[in-house]
């Protein structure tokens, strides 16, 4: 201050400058990195100014390592049978990608993903038609035996499960019946008849094998022999069925005309000794005209003479037609008759007798009870029942004639006893004798019916009043020499039941 020299000394100190370094690593996950009031973002070497304790200016560097989030891929395939697939905890059900957070080997997060293709199990289904003929049917190593839904597991083409499903359809065999066929001439097999019965809307071919490989050259004209008959459905189902054809030879056809017969005797022209020597296969009808267009009603009582004719089949179709002559003698000898009835005490002989309408070759009576020689013209009688006898007349022009007698037994007691009979024969010739078929009373009290039938069975006469009787005319149309049905029924004065059927022959 006073301008003198003044020494002064100066102790100068120098802080120095503080530097620091540090590293370090972090996870890319944790940017972005603060430090110093600097968000990092990246990796790299940051410098930052700070001031030291000692006041001075202090610069920190930092070496920042960042470790990369890891990742990973992977791609997996599999089958559809084995979800849900299970990846890292978690349970997959279906096909995707997928994603997990791990630590890798250094602690930051590792990012795995997964590809995951899922194949489909496979399935087909198939519908096949066949015939019945074809079963057992093998598919997928199955031997099938009838129709329905089949399924098989198989391995597809990607190693995984494959499901098929057969639908299979089974066409019955078609049905083909056949008749097997006997002709005299060529058989055609293609004729519907030896197919009917058969399922409708076949197609029909024809074959001299089973196999249906050799084919029948013109199945409309074929002979004896053994054929096959294929039939074809919509379906292409078919069957086999033979069929024999027998084309039988003409057979022997032999007639031998008959016997003459007097009246009212008729002639059977059924009778086997007509066609006797024919063949046994034959079957015979009979008819009124060589065409046999005319039926002969009653072939086995013919009492008209004249020309009839019979036709002869064989099993195979074949006919003949020979005529069979017919004679019956036109000879009228004398008219039945019915003499006076014979009225007797029980056990009292009386001798019975026949007229002699000409030259008598023979008697007889029938039945021949009750008579002590029933061939001779004047039997004795010697019985205690009522008997009505037929006495059957040979004479000299060889058509006999058959009379008829009645003996009643006369009852010694003081009651009437009740009867009833119907003659065997009558002859309504309007002579006078034996003009009506009725019954013969004996203390009948009512008669309920009396009725006639010819043989067809039909009433050509009925009555209740006693005495009244049938003059052989029907319809009016005098009816022909036969047999002819009665039946009747009464009641006795004795109160005897009466129910009776018999037989009477008209004669003219």
């Amino acid at each position: 201050i006073v301008g003198c020299d003044s020494i002064a000394t100066l102790h100068l100190i120098v802080n120095p400058n503080v530097t620091g370094q540090q590293t370090i690593t972090i996870c890319q996950g944790q940017l972005p990195y603060t430090w110093n009031n600097q968000n990092i973002t990246a990796a790299g070497n940051y410098n930052a100014t700070l001031i030291s304790a000692a006041g001075c200016d202090s610069v920190a560097t930092l070496h920042l390592l960042i470790n990369p989030v890891v990742t990973g891929e992977e791609t997996v395939t599999i089958c559809q049978g084995q979800l849900p697939y299970t990846w890292n905890n978690q349970n997959i059900s279906n096909a995707g990608d997928y994603n997990t957070t791990l630590l890798n080997i250094v602690g930051c997060d590792s990012v795995a993903t997964l590809h995951l293709i899922v194949n489909p199990n496979v399935t087909g289904q198939q519908t096949i038609t066949i015939c019945q003929a074809q079963l057992p049917y093998s598919w997928n190593e199955q031997t099938i035996i009838a129709a329905g839904d089949y399924n098989a597991a198989l391995i597809s083409a990607a190693g995984c499960d494959s499901i098929a499903m057969l639908h299979l359809i089974v066409i019955p065999q078609p049905k083909i019946i056949t008749t097997d066929v006997s002709l005299c001439s060529t058989a055609n097999l293609t004729d519907p008849t030896v197919t009917s019965g058969s399922d409708l809307e076949l197609a029909f071919t024809y074959w001299l094998d089973a196999g249906a490989t050799n084919p029948v050259p013109d199945p409309t004209s074929v002979l004896t022999g053994s054929y096959y008959i294929k039939g074809i459905n919509a379906s292409g189902c078919f069957s086999i069925k033979p069929v024999i054809v027998t084309i039988e030879p003409s057979p022997l056809f032999i007639t031998t005309n008959p016997a003459k017969v007097c009246e009212p005797e008729t002639v059977d022209l059924t009778d086997a000794a007509i066609t006797a020597g024919s063949d046994s296969r034959l079957s015979f009808t009979y008819w009124n005209d060589e065409a046999t267009t005319s039926p002969l009603v009653n072939p086995q009582s013919i009492p008209v003479s004249g020309t009839y004719y019979i036709r002869a089949a064989a099993a195979g179709g074949c006919s003949f037609v020979k005529s069979a002559e017919v004679l019956v003698t036109t000879i009228k000898g004398e008219k039945s008759v019915r003499y006076p009835t014979v009225t007797i005490s029980p056990n009292t002989p009386v001798q019975l007798d026949a007229r002699e309408p000409g030259l008598v070759n023979s008697y007889t009576w029938n039945p021949p009870v009750g008579l002590n020689a029933p061939d001779r013209k004047d039997p004795i009688f010697h019985h205690d029942e009522d008997m009505e006898y037929t006495i059957r007349i040979e004479y000299d022009n060889q058509c006999p004639v058959v009379d008829t007698v009645l003996v009643l037994i006369r009852q010694v007691t003081s009651i009437c006893v009740s009867d009833i009979f119907v003659p065997k024969a009558w002859s309504p010739n309007n002579d006078g004798h034996n003009d009506k078929l009725y019954p013969i009373s004996v203390c009948i009290r009512e008669l309920k019916y009396f009725r006639v039938f010819n043989r067809w069975g039909q009433l050509v006469f009925q009555t209740n009043i006693p005495g009244q009787g049938w003059d052989g005319i029907f319809n009016g149309i005098p009816q022909v020499m036969d047999t002819y049905t009665w039946t009747l029924e009464a009641t006795g004065e004795d109160g005897k039941y009466f129910k009776r059927v018999g037989n009477s022959v008209l004669v003219r």
